[in-house]
Parts: C-alpha cells; structure tokens; sequence
C-alpha cells in the first residue's frame, strides 16, 4: 500500500496539473498541456525541490529559446547547417549538465532540447520561432505557479521539517560507523557506499531548504556544514585506523568522543572533545622534541578527525549560526561528458538522418522527443535500463492516449469531465513514479500521455495526426535504446576507472602548484565524487570487498595524498628557499606517482628519511618544518592502496 506522503504528492500533483490546464485554457495559450507537463516535470514531495526545480527550468527555458531564435535568424534557410550547429548545441549542454549537479545539470538539459522543441516547431515557418518561444515560456511560467501554489497550500512538505531529525540520524551512523572501524568491530565495503548516499541526500535536501524562506536557509547552511564534515570522516577512515595504530595512547580520549556527539550530548561532547585535544598537543610537542615522524603523523591525522568533529558538533548547535560558503561543485569527469554528448549526438543523428530519408511529416516531433530523451538520460547512473522505461512508456502512452482521445473526450463538452479522465491517470502515474523499479516508467508515462492527447481549447481529433505522433514518439525511443543499449552503451567500470582519473588529476595539480590549495572547497569536490563513484561501482557490479579494498579505497587513498600535499603546501612559507625547492620537488614526485601505489609509498618512505637527517642539523622553526614535512611523506609511505 502506497504510504501516506506518497498519496499526498500524488493528489497535489493532479491538482496542480488540472489547475496548470485550467489556467493555461483562461490565457487561451498555444499550448496548454505544455503548462500541464510542466507540472509532472517539476513535482516533488517537498516544496523546497519544486521551487528551486522551477527556477532552474525556467532559466533553462530562457536560454534554449534564446538559443533557438538566433539559429533560426542565422541558419533556418540552411538545413544542413541548421541540424549540425543544432547536434553541437545539444551535444554542448548534455556535456555541460554532465559536469554540473542538482538542478543545475537539469537547466544545462533543458536549455539544450528546448531549442528543438522551439526551433523544429518553427521549421515550415522561420517566422514563428519567436511566437512559439513566447508561448512555451508562458506554459512553463504558468505550471511553475500552479505547482508551486498547490504545494504551498495544500499539505505542504518542507524540507526544513524533515532535516533535524535526518541530521541526527545520518551523524549517529556515521559516527557509529567510525566508531566500529576505529575499533575493529566492523568492515567497510557496501556500508560505506550507503553512509556515502545518504551523506549525498542530506546535503541535497538542505539545499532544498535553503529555497524555502531566509529562516530555513540558516538551518541549511549548519546541515550542509554537518554534512562535508561528516563526508570528510567518513574519507578519514582508513587514515584515522593508521594514526591510532601509531599512536595508541590517543585512542581512548578520541573514542570518548564519539559517543555523546552521536547520541546530540553537546555538553559531555565538549568536556570529551576539550580532553582529546588536550592529549593531541602533548602528543605533538613530544612529538617534535623527540623527531619521531610516526607519532606526529599520527597526532596531526588524529587532529583532523578532532576537528571535524567538534564541526559536526557545532554543525548542530542551534545557538550557533553558520554560514556554508563552499562553491557548489562541478564533478563530473570530462571524458564522461564527452562520451554523454557523444551518445546524444550518435541518436540524434540516427533521427535526422531517417527524417530526412523518409521526409515523414512527424519527424520534426520524432527528433525533439529524441533529443529530450537523450539529453535526459545523459546524466543517469543507468540509462541503459531508463531508455527501456521510456520505451515502455511511450507504448503505453499511445495504446491509454488513443481510446481517451478518441472514444471518451468527445463525450465530453465540460472541464469538469475532462477532470475526472485525467486525475485517475495522473495520480496512478505520481504513485507509480515513488516506486522502485518503476519510478522511470511513472515519470514518463503521463507527460508523455498528455503531449499525445493534447487537451487544447476547442479539442481537434485528427486521428492520423495522433497515430503520426504517437509513432514519433515510440521511433524517439527506439533510437535511444538503440544508442544506449546497442551502438554505445554504457560502460560502468569505464566510468570508474575516469573517475578515478579525476582524483589522480586534482591531486597532480595540488602537486604542482597549478591548483588553489583550498581544503575545504577541494575535499568538498572530492566528496560528491566519493559519493558519484560509489553509485557507479555499484552499477557496474564492482562491489567493494569485505577489506575495503577497490576503486573507493584508491579514491580514498588519492584523498590521502591530496590531503597530505595541501599541509604540505602551507608548511612552505615558514622554510627557507632551499628547503622550499626540495618539498616542491618531493611534491612533484608524490603526483607523478599517484597511480603507482608501491612506488609512491616507497619514494615517500626515502623523502621522509632524509628530511628527518636534514631536521637533525637544524633547529628552531626549520627544524619543526622539517619534521611537519617528514612526518606527511611518512603519512603517505603508510598508505599503499591496491
């Protein structure tokens, strides 16, 4: 049985559709179930995703038409270049979308296809390309302002309510989570990935909070700060299991910490989190008198792990108000992005080129719906399995649209009727969306349905024009299961291996100076990629083993490396030109060899010992810059990942 929230959205977006529909039929617009599909686009349960969804599909609108106005003045006598510069804008967006997250990635698609749907309308009559832009931003524009007032009012769902109580939740397990590693009582692998999604969530729906008024934006800003520090424990793992081996005498101050800050205990975690640090300085002074490597790598490790902790901590303590200054990351590999523009090129290729073959009068609808469905899916962790979805929806859309045009609209002369058709349909479809399995096919289906049946002001039943479309639509699909199944699938290790790519890269650059040495901003990057790596190890079947060993633990161990020259860098100012070139050259040494673990650790282990004889004939601040620097490279030596 469906639940009760589930329910909700689905009543909220039938309503929202019809009043899209109703308002569109007032305005007497071209198209009004633009304005209705619209609505199926935008909706989700929470008011927050639909408002920033909204703003983004709008600004995307706005682009696209732009786009296809200036193509059209420029090249709408010339097919052939009209279709190549077409291929390349949308080629362009879907690489575009493919760097870029969250609703951003959504607006660099629509801006993409929308040019199609503007400029291929226009495409018998140039000069209707600015009247069809003008009438698809005002559809769009008009179910934006129907979702969003029906979710406002009727059983509004903020994503404010649900974020305290997911905070709480997802720092217990990760925190549990650390607890267990750190201990030895569990095993990474497939608790990871799951910590690592459900970190993704929580930073997404504080973003969707962040949308819903100024009160709610501070609560997403400390939720947001929460999560990159609980992304950065979780990272951490491995290298905070090596630092207490090192360092055992820390353990039980760092492990008393744990506790209180899971279960929200701010006063016990303060009094445990003040003794941990406490212990962490005495054990870096001994440390540095001593010259011993091991125990100052340990203690500046453990230090970072205490850090991030008392930022959860503060993260989540109401009297505190902090502000998330992070940029919003674009982290998708490049080589993703082409292969993703590649594939959208490859489809619609293959719809241009049957157009022009057969010169079908629908091939006009064929290739927007191709282009829409391709730059759809791009970005999807498994389009191969969605593009089957789309099949099956298109299908369905015509064998449910036909009967409903034809045998039950026109007994119909009242919008109340009308009503009562499509609200079943519509909210079978909203339930159907919220299901595993089925989501895609739910999605689909009913815009797909009401593009078909058209409900216009007065009803025009053209039975082969219904057919013609329909046919369009169910070819659109064809050519991108073809393409994403056939001609270029998707390759899921493929993408790990470019993923794990990116981690080399960035850390390459750290290494030679070409990149800013912002931590935060860079280890904010790095978690989402975390996280996007994690969705396709799992897609492509590539599960992480019982050790943690596999492509997390190399990213992870990647991570380590960057994070260790990022210290590295800033311990560069207080040493003199002589010792600065040779850290440099050590740097770039450890970013050569990022992809050739035992060599790293070994070259590592060699630099360490011999800036540890160079501490031995310094003394003062040269002397304790010599041994920070010792110490990271003894870091690295430590961490070989397979």
């Amino acid at each position: 049985m469906p639940s009760r929230g589930a329910v909700g959205h689905a009543v909220r977006t039938a309503l929202a559709t019809l009043l899209a529909l109703y308002l569109a039929y007032a305005l007497q617009l071209e198209s009004p179930q633009t304005a209705a599909v619209t609505v199926l686009i935008v909706s989700h349960p929470m008011s927050g995703a639909v408002i920033a969804k909204s703003v983004w599909r709008i600004a995307g609108t706005l682009v696209g038409a732009a786009a296809a106005l200036a193509l059209m003045a420029g090249f709408g006598q010339s097919p052939e270049a009209f279709l190549l510069l077409y291929g390349l804008w949308l080629a362009g967006c879907v690489a575009l979308a493919n760097r870029l997250r969250r609703f951003r990635s959504y607006a660099a698609v629509l801006a993409g296809y929308t040019l199609a749907l503007v400029a291929l309308g226009a495409v018998d009559d140039p000069l209707r390309t600015f009247d069809i832009a003008a009438a698809r931003v005002a559809a769009i524009v008009v179910g934006v302002l129907a979702k969003m007032m029906v979710s406002g009012i009727l059983w509004p769902v903020t994503a404010a309510q649900r974020l305290e109580s997911r905070v709480a939740r997802v720092t217990a397990a990760v925190i549990g989570a650390l607890a267990d590693d750190l201990t030895g009582a569990g095993t990474p692998g497939r608790r990871h990935r799951d910590l690592l999604a459900e970190l993704q969530g929580l930073d997404d729906l504080a973003t969707y909070a962040a949308v819903e008024s100024a009160a709610f934006r501070r609560q997403s800003d400390g939720a947001r700060v929460a999560a990159a520090a609980l992304f950065g424990l979780l990272a951490r793992m491995d290298a905070a299991r090596r630092a207490l081996a090192s360092l055992p005498a820390a353990a039980e101050p760092l492990l008393a910490c744990l506790r209180p800050l899971g279960e929200g205990d701010g006063p016990a975690f303060r009094i445990a989190a003040a003794a941990a640090r406490r212990r962490l300085r005495v054990a870096l002074h001994l440390a540095h008198r001593a010259g011993d490597t091991a125990a100052l790598t340990a203690a500046h490790q453990l230090g970072e792990v205490l850090d991030l902790l008392v930022q959860v901590a503060v993260a989540r303590d109401p009297a505190r108000r902090l502000a998330f200054t992070l940029p919003e990351p674009a982290d998708g590999p490049l080589g993703s992005a082409v292969i993703a523009a590649l594939r959208t090129l490859i489809s619609v290729g293959l719809a241009a080129s049957f157009w022009v073959a057969t010169e079908w009068p629908a091939g006009t609808i064929m290739l927007s719906w191709t282009s829409a469905f391709g730059a759809l899916l791009a970005s999807r962790a498994n389009p191969e399995q969605v593009s089957v979805q789309v099949f099956r929806a298109a299908l369905w859309a015509g064998l449910l649209g036909l009967p409903v045009t034809f045998l039950l609209l026109p007994a119909l002369s009242e919008f109340w009727g009308l009503s009562l058709v499509l609200a079943p349909i519509i909210v079978v479809a909203a339930l159907m969306s919220q299901r595993p399995g089925r989501g895609d096919f739910g999605s689909f289906m009913p815009l797909l349905f009401l593009t078909l049946v058209a409900p216009t002001n007065p009803m025009n039943y053209d039975l082969q024009a219904f057919l013609n479309a329909a046919a369009a639509i169910v070819m659109a699909a064809i050519w991108i299961l073809l393409t994403y199944r056939l001609i270029l699938p998707v390759d899921g290790k493929g993408e790990v291996r470019r993923l794990l790519v990116s981690f080399s890269a960035s850390v390459r650059a750290l290494a030679s100076g070409a990149a800013s040495p912002d931590g935060k901003a860079w280890e904010y990057r790095h978690h989402h990629r975390l996280a996007r790596l994690a969705v396709w190890e799992v897609a492509s079947g590539g599960g992480v083993a019982g050790n943690g060993d596999g492509a997390l633990a190399q990213a992870r161990a990647r991570m380590d490396v960057g994070r260790a020259l990022i210290a590295m860098r800033g311990l560069l100012p207080g040493l003199g030109p002589q010792d600065r070139r040779r850290a440099e050259l050590v740097m770039l040494a450890l970013g050569r060899l990022i992809e050739d673990p035992p060599r790293l650790s070994a070259f590592a282990r060699r630099a360490g010992r011999r800036l540890e004889v160079a501490a031995d004939d310094a003394e003062g601040a040269r002397r304790r810059g010599l041994l920070d620097l010792a110490a990271w490279c003894r870091q690295l030596a430590g961490a070989r990942p397979d």
